[in-house]
């Protein structure tokens, strides 16, 4: 144990002290440290705060190197990032009027705060592709261990099962919201790339079924996401994906999926039959009514509390009090009208800037990897619109790393217009299709023939 520990600290001041002189590694250290939740360890590490130290370490090394990130290769914050800051500011407001605990109310917001800020050091530390594509496959590896460790490291005791996942929780929606995103390496990623997608497809697959942990959302998720891969895609990529995804579909379906699984996803089609989902209709007709009596919001972190006041009794938790398990609804009781607007106009807004820039890909000519991270997310963003009216994930770390995604590849994309090209191979044919042929014999009689006619 003790071993394991002084690794652990040799490993975190080494990444704070390479932090304070890029503080690039530290965005990626607090990455990693999210996707490995420590505490899922044990051994004495559940007691080191790893990404407090790392987020207090790379504020500092932002604030020392704050003149290369202001410049004029700077990244501008965009309406998104406006969106988000008015939501977070409206968020303390909502303190003022808290019913039950406005000191409670106001922790629970910083505790927000601390995902905004890493969320904007991210957007304002990554300026280059070299940085971005590093970043993302830092993520999709971080994801890979994530999968890899619910099955195996359960299996071999390496983990405390009930820690098991990211830290904050949501695990599978935050899977689901990066594999669009692997689908389009395997489809348009180099030789590695593509082994490396074709690899951890199938780990993300394996940890849905696996874990009870908002199993059928996570489902939703996934078919809602592959809809709208074949909305948004261009006909080449949408004709090019049916190997990934015949790849995964007969992984996922006859071989991952455990034999009660697609019983139990059955149960969607059936909600009013299902014990769950038909208690949420339950929950929600209560929601509803605390928004009525509350228009502005009961403060952030108090429906629970207030729960006992508006659901049935026969529905509470054994704790007494019941959660709202719909995202809308909960940001809509504990911050206001004013609150949920504020929320899905920066999430509408978060989506049309992906969309700027996957506009960009067109069926004849290969996309920049720049335009293939934007529509990669925005399908992962929008996989996710259903499955959170199920859940709590008003707090998902993830759903606001997106917002810096989104303003982070409008700025990439607005500096490096000719970023290099994904898939080149693949438009070949298109290539040579566009290369001026010589001709011969049709020339005019007493017109000279531009050079690239004659012989």
């Amino acid at each position: 144990m003790f071993l394991r520990e002084l690794i652990a600290y040799i490993l975190l001041i080494g990444a704070c002290g390479w932090t304070l002189r890029r503080p690039y590694i530290g965005v990626l250290a607090n990455i990693i440290v999210f996707h490995m939740n420590p505490r899922q360890l044990g051994g004495g590490l559940e007691d080191i705060r790893f990404q407090f130290v790392l987020s207090i370490v790379l504020i500092i090394a932002y604030l020392i190197n704050i003149k290369e990130f202001t410049g004029e290769d700077g990244n501008r914050i965009e309406l998104p990032f406006k969106w988000l800051f008015f939501f977070l500011a409206w968020g303390f407001i909502t303190c003022i009027w808290a019913t039950i605990d406005k000191g409670y109310a106001f922790l629970e917001t910083v505790d927000f705060l601390k995902i905004v800020i890493f969320s904007f050091l991210m957007f304002k530390i990554v300026r280059t592709e070299k940085e971005m594509k590093t970043l993302i496959w830092v993520i999709l590896i971080s994801c890979f261990y994530t999968s890899f460790m619910a099955r195996w490291g359960g299996e071999w005791g390496w983990i405390d099962e009930d820690e098991m996942g990211i830290a904050t929780g949501g695990t599978g929606t935050h899977l689901i919201m990066f594999f669009p995103m692997l689908i389009l390496f395997a489809l348009y990623g180099n030789k590695y790339e593509k082994i490396m997608a074709y690899g951890i497809i199938p780990f993300i697959l394996d940890f849905l079924p696996i874990t009870n942990e908002g199993m059928r959302s996570t489902f939703v998720g996934l078919v809602t996401s592959f809809t709208f891969f074949f909305i948004f895609t261009p006909n080449r990529i949408r004709r090019k994906s049916i190997v990934p995804f015949a790849f995964g579909g007969i992984i996922f379906i006859f071989v991952l999926t455990p034999p009660d699984y697609w019983t139990n996803m059955a149960t969607i089609l059936n909600p009013s039959e299902e014990g769950s989902a038909a208690s949420r209709g339950v929950i929600n007709d209560a929601t509803f009514k605390m928004i009525a009596d509350y228009p502005f919001g009961i403060g952030k972190g108090h429906y629970s509390s207030m729960s006992v006041d508006y659901v049935p009794e026969e529905e509470l938790a054994e704790t007494g009090v019941r959660d709202a398990h719909n995202t809308y609804l909960k940001i809509a009781a504990e911050q206001g009208l004013i609150g949920i607007t504020i929320w899905l106009t920066m999430a509408a807004t978060t989506w049309w800037y992906f969309r700027r820039v996957r506009l960009k890909i067109t069926n004849d000519r290969a996309p920049t990897y720049i335009q293939l991270y934007a529509l990669g997310l925005e399908i992962g963003m929008l996989g996710i619109t259903a499955g959170i009216y199920t859940h709590n994930y008003q707090d998902l770390d993830t759903i606001y790393w997106f917002v810096a995604f989104s303003c982070l590849l409008f700025n990439l994309d607005r500096r490096f217009p000719n970023a290099e090209q994904a898939g080149k191979a693949l438009y070949a044919d298109l290539a040579d299709e566009r290369e001026p042929k010589p001709q011969y014999g049709n020339v005019k009689p007493g017109i000279r023939a531009p050079q690239s006619v004659r012989l």
